[in-house]
């Protein structure tokens, strides 16, 4: 998942991360798909689109496709033309079902290479492509519409031709195997003349297969495309530096002097936003912008203003120097109490100077008439003199606007109802508690935490906390209210329960910060918190989480899905209802395409209904992964064959059945030939494989249950051996924190950071002391010590930090943990009354292990004396008893 995949699963829900095609737009849905087909013609919804066939019917393998590419305005007028001219030649088509469905395809944080695919007929041979061409050319060609990507444009109108693979012939992505278990989606797939299948080309050029002829009805359109501009563009590119729905922004030098320019470009009809304007409008609302403010130098001078192929380009003077992203990032002292006492008041003098840098360059945009609607840090430029330069300025508007921004990042805007200094006034303070102590909040209640947070952390002026408490939290609580007040969904739908919600969050907050925490009412609220997220009659999901790809969400996995939850409520000793555990097997048993792993697939389930007493039925899903097991192509824990074989030794435990034991240690065998070989291999479209889930941490617990199983030394060697692999990558900073480097990042956590090292490692110690990974263990726990963790989740986040401490028990480590505990108020959000935490990103609500609820659950149970491992696995001594009985 990149940080952007995200985005497209905030539109349905305010509350949860949610399918974005659940969207409510019934009352917009299009006239051409609710209405009446002919007798024999059959209609079927497919997330945003619905598939029109004709009688008898069967759409090609693969073959050209016919796009049709028109702005929402028109589609109502354009969707009536392609059916009927569909329903008279009998050809099959997709429609998108509304406008609703349109505008948030077309949206400026949707997927670039869906985002003008409204319409899609599937001529059955070329002699009809080229009828349709034709004809839907003369009915749709005043017709304007956003370029599809990929895609050839036919003439000058709204039709668009590429070949395509059909619905449900699907391959691996390029450098992938074809293997279950891996964490990436198989690609539309086509077949080449030797009957060889591969990945269909998705990229935003036209480009026809190479043993494919094209049609002699676009050849003249290849022509048009390839042709030569009548003047050369005036800029060379160097890099991307953001590619969305609308366009991009670009690095690049002047051909002629080699001046380094940023390039902003913008596509007709594409990247929406909440007010359905398109980029290009928004672009040029930028561009009058510049030169209003021209010489001023908190603001990049405008260089040129170009079109090429349609697209337009704004080019701007580069401004030299680091955003303030990356250097409040470098310079943030709260990773460590050493480095805070030492570094916190100098850290928070640069941030208020920078602040005021930032007030003064604001102050000069109003004297201009000019208001800001977003105050992003990754759109603040600091020179090396120390002047800041505001580098985006899409959402500038006169000083009388007080409409909230049309797009923008979450947490750095300005709320509705504000104008002039009052909107910049509230920019700067959302800045100025972001640089301070960057947690998002969407309440007054987790605002009045942080403020606290603040003045305890940073030797800031008496009252600055309340300050800010005072002028932000009007605002949250009206956005909050906001929430509360939005029409929810069938799901979830909005009652009195869910409007006191703010006051119920101060009550969490405060009781996760009291001295000595009321746990048994703590777990009980999140516990109630879990049920009434439950969504039992819903197919797709039992618990709302965090995505875990860029289309999947929900489930009945062991990480993201409802098989976590219902082991976390068991591990504290919580009745799970048997409709629960009835949801969690059906689901598993009717999914068509299931992965077999721990974390991601069948195993993880089997696991979840034996601890629940559902053997027969654990054993079923455990038989259905049992085919799969083989063909694990992954060495992981999280979905690979170490986690396979481990959940394969305790079922042999379990029954007794010998098969499943020496099916374990052959995976076993196959393990040490390859951790002996080497650290694991980065495989694409796979997670980094790195530490406890992904890496060779994992590969080692294996090992290490295989010792005390067996007392074989030679287990304990190879569980030395692979750990190695992951020691190897740790990083120790000036701070003494320990990270480990996954290739792009140094990471802490217990997914794939240094945190998840500490269970194995603590293991090996037990029966191989020695000193120096002695003191490796001690700076994990020093790690989870940090003061700041943006995220609450077990497996990326604090939570996770906690387990760890809780499990190492060593001196000093349980006041470590009473403090740990109390900053989880940092992220307390109440939903229906109850206990809740947010996902991944901070900006909904989850109840996944791996990120929401119930990962913090597990944790905090842990750290109350439940004693009960927090996750499968970790350790390797005995099992304990069941949860039920330890109470």
């Amino acid at each position: 998942m990149k940080l952007q995949d995200y985005d497209r699963f905030y539109r349905a829900d305010p509350i949860f991360f949610e399918f974005p095609e659940r969207l409510a737009d019934t009352p917009e849905r299009l006239t051409a798909v609710v209405r009446e087909l002919p007798r024999g013609w059959e209609r079927v919804d497919a997330g945003w689109w619905v598939r029109l066939r004709p009688p008898g019917a069967r759409t090609p393998g693969q073959g050209w496709r016919i796009h049709v590419s028109v702005t929402p305005a028109r589609l109502e007028r354009a969707a009536e033309i392609v059916r009927e001219y569909c329903v008279r030649r009998s050809i099959p088509c997709e429609l998108v079902r509304s406008t609703a469905a349109a505008r948030a395809l077309a949206d400026v944080r949707a997927d670039r290479l869906t985002s003008a695919d409204l319409m899609v007929l599937h001529p059955a041979d070329e002699d009809l492509l080229a009828t349709a061409l034709g004809d839907l050319s003369a009915l749709l060609e005043p017709l304007p519409g956003p370029y599809v990507p990929g895609a050839l444009r036919h003439r000058s109108g709204p039709l668009y031709v590429r070949y395509a693979a059909a619905e449900g012939r699907r391959c691996p992505a390029p450098g992938h195997e074809a293997a279950p278990g891996d964490e990436y989606d198989m690609v539309p797939a086509l077949e080449r003349p030797d009957g060889s299948l591969v990945p269909e080309d998705r990229r935003p050029v036209f480009r026809c297969p190479d043993w494919v002829a094209l049609p002699g009805v676009l050849r003249a359109d290849l022509d048009a495309l390839h042709a030569p501009p009548d003047t050369p563009f005036p800029y060379r590119g160097v890099r991307a530096l953001r590619l969305t729905t609308g366009g991009g922004t670009y690095l690049a030098a002047d051909a002629a002097s080699g001046q380094p320019v940023v390039l902003h470009e913008a596509r007709p009809h594409a990247g929406l936003d909440a007010r359905g304007e398109d980029a290009v409008t928004r672009l040029a609302k930028e561009h009058a912008v510049l030169e209003r403010l021209a010489g001023l130098d908190c603001v990049p001078h405008v260089v040129g203003q170009h079109v090429r192929a349609g697209h337009h380009f704004l080019a701007v003077a580069h401004a030299e120097g680091r955003s303030l992203a990356e250097a409040a990032a470098a310079a943030f002292p709260l990773t460590s109490d050493d480095r805070a006492e030492q570094e916190a008041e100098g850290y928070a003098k640069w941030a208020l100077d920078v602040a005021a840098r930032v007030a003064d360059a604001l102050d000069l945009l109003r004297e201009h008439g000019v208001r800001l609607g977003e105050l992003n840090p990754d759109h603040i430029v600091l020179r090396a003199d120390g002047d800041v330069v505001l580098t985006r300025l899409g959402t500038a508007t006169d000083l009388d606007d007080d409409r909230a921004p049309a797009v923008g990042e979450e947490g750095f805007t300005a709320p509705a109802g504000l104008r002039g200094a009052a909107a910049h006034a509230h920019l700067l303070d959302a800045l100025l508690l972001w640089l301070l102590l960057p947690v998002p909040h969407r309440d007054t209640a987790t605002l009045r935490v942080l403020a606290g947070a603040v003045e305890e952390m940073y030797p800031v002026p008496s009252g600055f906390g309340d300050g800010l408490l005072k002028r932000l939290g009007r605002r949250a609580g009206q956005e909050a209210a906001a929430r509360v007040g939005h029409r929810g969904h069938a799901d979830h739908p909005v009652t009195p329960e869910d409007l006191p919600a703010t006051r119920s969050n101060d009550d969490h907050a405060e009781a996760l910060a009291a001295g000595r925490p009321d746990w048994p009412a703590l777990r009980g609220s999140l516990v109630a918190g879990l049920h009434a997220m439950a969504t039992p009659e819903r197919a797709d999901r039992l618990f709302p989480g965090t995505p875990f790809g860029p289309t999947s969400l929900g489930g009945a996995s062991f990480g993201y899905g409802a098989a976590g939850v219902l082991y976390a409520l068991h591990q504290v000793g919580a009745p799970v209802p048997a409709e629960y555990a009835a949801w969690l097997a059906d689901t598993a048993e009717r999914d068509p395409d299931p992965r077999p792993g721990l974390y991601d697939g069948l195993h993880g389930v089997a696991l979840t209904l034996d601890l629940l007493g559902h053997r027969d039925r654990a054993l079923a899903v455990l038989d259905r992964s049992r085919p799969l097991d083989a063909r694990v192509v992954r060495p992981d824990l999280a979905g690979g064959r170490a986690g396979i074989a481990l959940n394969l030794l305790r079922f042999a435990r379990a029954t007794g059945d010998t098969a499943l034991h020496d099916a374990a240690l052959r995976t076993a065998d196959q393990l040490a030939a390859l951790v002996e070989d080497g650290p694991p291999v980065l495989r694409p479209g796979t997670p980094p494989p790195y530490g406890l889930l992904h890496g060779a941490a994992g590969i080692a617990l294996l090992f290490l249950h295989l010792y005390e199983d067996t007392g074989a030394p030679r287990f304990l060697d190879l569980a030395d051996h692979a750990l190695g692999h992951d020691l190897a990558r740790c990083h120790t900073g000036a701070d003494g924190a320990l990270t480990l480097f996954d290739g792009t990042h140094h990471l802490p956590y217990l997914h794939g950071g240094s945190g998840g090292l500490a269970f194995p490692l603590r293991a090996l110690l037990r029966h191989r002391p020695d000193e120096g990974r002695a003191a490796v263990l001690d700076a994990v726990r020093h790690t989870c010590r940090a003061l700041y963790v943006r995220n609450a989740g077990l497996l990326r986040g604090r939570a996770g930090g906690i387990a760890v401490l809780t499990a190492l028990d060593g001196p000093g480590d349980r006041e470590a943990v009473r403090k740990q505990v109390r900053r989880m108020a940092w992220y307390a959000h109440s939903y229906r009354g109850h206990l809740a935490f947010p996902g991944f990103r901070m900006l909904r609500l989850s109840a996944d292990l791996a990120t929401g609820a119930a990962g913090v659950l597990l944790a905090l149970d842990s750290a109350f004396g439940g004693g009960g491992q927090v996750l499968p696995f970790l350790d390797p001594r005995a099992t304990p008893p069941p949860a039920e009985e330890r109470r």
